[in-house]
């Protein structure tokens, strides 16, 4: 409720006023039907009509002013939730019961929504709620007392069964949102893998996967939605009946003469105003029962360890050095070690070539070097010549980072390249572009401004590798650690590269993960990675 209180108030009010409009409806029509109609002049009916027609317009603003404040306060809450949770995804422990991303992503669409929408919608319901059953009841009990109890205690036998509907709806309701967030993860997968899964004729197979994933989906929620029906037709059995009595009470009452044509309306009218907020408040059972499953969701994530963080970049001036002391790690406890005892100090101002074996652990160095995770013993230290460190998330801003691989962004590639420094100048951008060999950018038909789809969709991979590369120098670091970053580059435009990034960076400490002799030449020294 942080941040809608007010708001939250607003709809009280006015949901309150609606309720007090809907019982002064009830009274003026008994009022209408007894005294004006029977006793009263056409100047009274007019007047009567007037004041019946300004409550019904009020009712009708009063509910528009209530829409618009729900859906404002929904819109809020969702956002502050989703950017609260993405937040904290970017501080949590990496490498550490990784979660599947279709998942998470599936948690920061549909479980947010339902969550917010009961937070945002509960609170207000529930006071409303009990204001129109109360008010209700009184005003019932002043023209039938006998009748008002009647209604009234048909209460307990639903909330009876509302908590056996809510212990149901929960398991089932649980098992749905698994197997959505199951289907979510296999189409982004598929998407993501479509160019290997047609390479290998497995589409078909892949849409049959599919096609059994959901009818499991189908099933589950036919499940519960029977179950919904049935429950809801008991309910709405229980309710006929109420009506039933007090239609056929009130009949026997106006043919003894006890009560008035006008007080028989008002009982029909008042049997809806007590029954609809029983119902309304045990609706709010399987609401509650979905937005518990999806808040256990929600709070997995933000479970999630984080890393230890001040918040204050440490960033070391003039040439660094990197020094890991007898380092092991392993991703799992149980595993392998995939580094095991490694010790160098990688001198200021080096130029150093990583090769080894695939699995080996090369990319494992760097993000230990980065910190996004830790080592199991030994230690990592940064250091320059008055000063040392060791390694944490507040030192990553002394490393400049380009990762393996095509990891282009939706967007154009100015965005993309704004990620590695939001406020570079265009000459900046231009300068970084032309050093990862990048010009080809400059002929395209918008430029920098031009359009690329997911994961770089619309350029070669050698093209998206470039802009990554440019991306990654716009980065203050003086360390650079670049793994694989001319995998998809011809030899001669590779040379280029290379020859670029050692004129423009000679006192950066450079640290790169190659396979290819080309570049370990190139390096003051290679280092052998054993599996």
């Amino acid at each position: 409720m942080k941040g809608i209180r007010l708001n939250s108030a607003v709809r009280i009010v006015t949901g309150i006023a609606q309720v007090g409009l809907g019982l002064l409806m009830v009274w003026l029509c008994k009022r209408f039907i007894d005294d004006t109609v029977m006793h009263g002049t056409m100047a009274d009916i007019t007047q009567m009509v007037v004041l019946l027609a300004g409550v019904v317009l009020s009712g009708i603003a009063l509910r528009q002013v209530y829409y618009y404040m729900s859906i404002s306060a929904e819109v809020r809450q969702v956002n502050n939730i989703r950017l609260r949770i993405f937040s904290h995804l970017f501080r949590r422990r990496m490498f550490e019961g990784e979660l599947h991303s279709g998942d998470i992503t599936s948690r920061l669409g549909k479980d947010i929504s339902t969550v917010s929408e009961t937070c945002t919608s509960l609170l207000p319901q529930f006071i409303i709620t009990s204001v129109q059953l109360t008010g209700a009841f009184l005003l019932m009990r002043s023209m039938d007392t006998t009748l008002a109890w009647v209604l009234l205690l048909l209460t307990p036998i639903m909330i009876v069964l509302g908590k056996f509907i809510a212990r149901q709806l929960r398991d089932m309701t649980r098992e749905i949102r698994e197997q959505s967030a199951n289907i979510q993860m296999f189409v982004q997968e598929g998407m993501e893998h479509n160019v290997m899964l047609r390479s290998m004729e497995s589409n078909s197979w892949a849409t049959g996967k599919l096609d059994d994933m959901q009818q499991n989906l189908k099933g589950k929620i036919n499940r519960r939605t029977w179950f919904t029906l049935i429950t809801r037709s008991l309910l709405s059995g229980s309710f006929g009946l109420g009506y039933l009595l007090a239609f056929v009470w009130g009949g026997l009452q106006l043919r003894d003469g006890v009560i008035t044509f006008g007080v028989m309306t008002s009982f029909l009218q008042l049997v809806g105003q007590i029954q609809s907020p029983i119902l309304g408040l045990l609706n709010m059972v399987p609401q509650l029962i979905h937005a518990s499953a999806s808040i256990d969701r929600l709070e997995e994530l933000e479970k999630l360890e984080v890393e230890e963080t001040t918040g204050h970049k440490n960033m070391l001036k003039g040439q660094l050095g990197i020094q890991m002391e007898n380092v092991s790690f392993r991703y799992a406890t149980g595993d392998d070690y995939v580094v095991n005892h490694f010790t160098h100090d990688f001198r200021p101002g080096s130029k150093v070539a990583l090769i080894g074996q695939t699995g080996a652990g090369k990319t494992t160095l760097f993000r230990l070097m980065l910190a996004l995770t830790k080592p199991e013993t030994g230690s990592i230290s940064i250091y320059n010549d008055s000063e040392r460190q060791a390694v944490c998330p507040d030192s990553r801003c002394n490393f400049v980072f380009v990762p393996q691989g095509n990891t282009l962004m939706s967007g154009s590639i100015r965005y993309n390249l704004l990620l590695g420094k939001p406020e570079a100048t265009d000459e900046e951008l231009n300068k970084v572009l032309h050093m990862a060999v990048a010009d080809f950018v400059f002929d395209l038909p918008q430029g920098i401004n031009t359009e690329c789809g997911e994961r770089g969709s619309g350029l070669s991979e050698g093209q998206a590798q470039r802009i990554a590369i440019a991306r990654g120098l716009l980065r203050p670091g003086n360390i650079l650690l670049l793994d694989e970053i001319s995998s998809s580059l011809d030899e001669q435009t590779e040379r280029t590269l290379f020859k670029n990034l050692f004129e423009n960076y000679p006192d950066r400490t450079m640290i790169t993960i190659s396979h290819r002799p080309t570049i370990s030449q190139l390096c003051d020294e290679i280092i052998q990675i054993e599996s």
